[in-house]
């Protein structure tokens, strides 16, 4: 069972990572698979980008329920 605040609108990927205890490496491969969340581009000190997911409600719940926690 997932306990979230309900005035929070996105996830991260790191949040969603311990929340449902799925590792980055299948919670994106997952994401990107099924069309779930979406890339938000923020910009380093260095001036590149960096890709980073952000899930919704829906995205968390969708992946709480379908994918197992990662035993790795």
């Amino acid at each position: 069972m997932l306990t979230i605040k309900s005035s929070q609108k996105l996830f991260t990927e790191d949040e969603v990572s311990g929340l449902t205890g799925i590792c980055l490496d299948h919670l994106r491969n997952f994401a990107r698979s099924r069309h779930l969340g979406f890339i938000a581009r923020a910009a380093e000190a260095a001036g590149a980008e960096a890709d980073k997911w952000l899930f919704t409600n829906s995205d968390l719940l969708v992946l709480a329920v379908l994918v197992e926690r990662c035993e790795h």
